[in-house]
């Protein structure tokens, strides 16, 4: 047993191994002081600043010491290792050189792992941002497919670093890829242009969900759902509109609940020649100071807009607080006007024609 100790002890390749033992056992125990020390360190430094971004960042980079510095403690074992294998080691360097590979290979997914969750920080806390303005849905359309694309980029960029570490050729594989890619395009060019539309919608936010939006067709709906292909806009038949992404970028668009909700009511009213102006007016405004849905600031105001054929025409101009309340107030206004005038006996014309006949001599 002594002699058998004595001569394990005078192998190089075995000493080599022990040291590698040690090595991996060293960085193991180490990575927990490091990722102890970097903790308490980046906690120090980043309390000092507003944003909790820095926060999540340093949160991913603690998980993924453990795995990078075990991972360089085997890597520096089979160095070590090598340097007690000679040629007659055959299986002995075959392994070593298997494991230098797959080391290698785990390297790479645990740095791509620790690249995707710094991107998906980065684009979580840019959605929660624009979230907290106003865009509460933006974070669940835009990021499952941000994430996804983000993915399979870095995925590749991935493959391809390994595939040329062990000496593949990957020229065709880009030639391949670029003219299938191609290929793809120019079959789903609609397709493209209606996601890329929908991606600046998102972003650009010209209108959000709930909000009131005319079309360049004049027709009027609340924005149902906004995708990546095509939006949603429910009409006030309660049937639901559905537009590519690409045409509403192209086309004129009304908002009529951006910047704020507030939206003009305005109902005109023909009276008879004859009527007193200031009567009128006075019976306008104190239907619209008695309205529910119209603001007492900015007052309601009458204008004398036009001497038609019939009669003399006035509209009432007032603010409702919610746009959705609009056509109510101005159905619910003409009926008391209605009923104001005629108590008041003010005439509300008919149309009407005059018509001379001319006698010759």
């Amino acid at each position: 047993m002594v002699e058998w100790l004595r001569t394990l002890i005078q192998d190089e390749l075995w000493v080599r191994v022990t040291v590698g033992a040690v090595i991996v056992t060293a960085f193991f125990l180490l990575s927990r002081v490091v990722k102890i020390i970097l903790g308490f360190i980046g906690r120090k430094i980043f309390a000092k600043t507003k944003t909790l971004l820095d926060d999540r960042i340093l949160e991913v980079v603690l998980a993924h010491v453990k795995p990078l510095m075990v991972v360089a403690g085997f890597s520096m074992a089979v160095r070590e290792i090598h340097k007690g294998t000679t040629p007659a080691h055959l299986t002995a360097n075959q392994i070593l050189d298997y494991g230098d590979s797959i080391i290698y290979v785990v390297l790479v997914l645990i740095l791509v792992k620790l690249l995707l969750g710094i991107i998906r920080v980065l684009i979580d806390w840019y959605l929660d941002t624009l979230s907290s303005e106003g865009t509460s849905d933006l974070k669940l359309t835009l990021g499952p497919l941000t994430s996804k694309a983000v993915d399979v980029l870095v995925g590749m960029v991935a493959v391809i670093i390994v595939l040329d570490h062990f000496g593949v050729n990957i020229g065709s594989l880009l030639v391949s890829l670029g003219v299938g890619s191609l290929a793809v395009a120019l079959a789903a060019q609609e397709t493209i242009a209606n996601m890329i539309a929908g991606f600046v919608i998102l972003v650009d936010r010209p209108f959000r969900v709930g909000d009131r939006i005319e079309l360049s067709t004049k027709e009027i709906g609340d924005v149902q759902a906004i995708g990546l292909r095509s939006t949603r806009i429910l009409n006030f038949d309660s049937n639901v509109i559905i537009i590519p992404n690409a045409e509403l970028i192209r086309n004129r668009i009304v908002n009529y609940s951006h910047p704020l909700r507030v939206t003009k009511v305005q109902v005109s009213v023909n009276v008879a020649y004859g009527a007193d102006p200031s009567a009128v007016r006075r019976i306008l405004l104190d239907v619209a100071g008695r309205h529910p849905d119209l603001l007492l600031q900015p007052a309601p105001e009458v204008f004398f807009t036009a001497m038609k054929d019939s009669g003399i025409e006035f509209t009432l101009v007032g603010q409702s607080g919610e746009y959705s309340r609009r056509f109510g107030a101005e159905t619910s206004l003409r009926e008391q006007i209605y009923i104001a005038l005629g108590k008041e006996g003010i005439e509300i014309p008919l149309p009407q024609q005059v018509v001379h006949l001319r006698r010759d001599a």
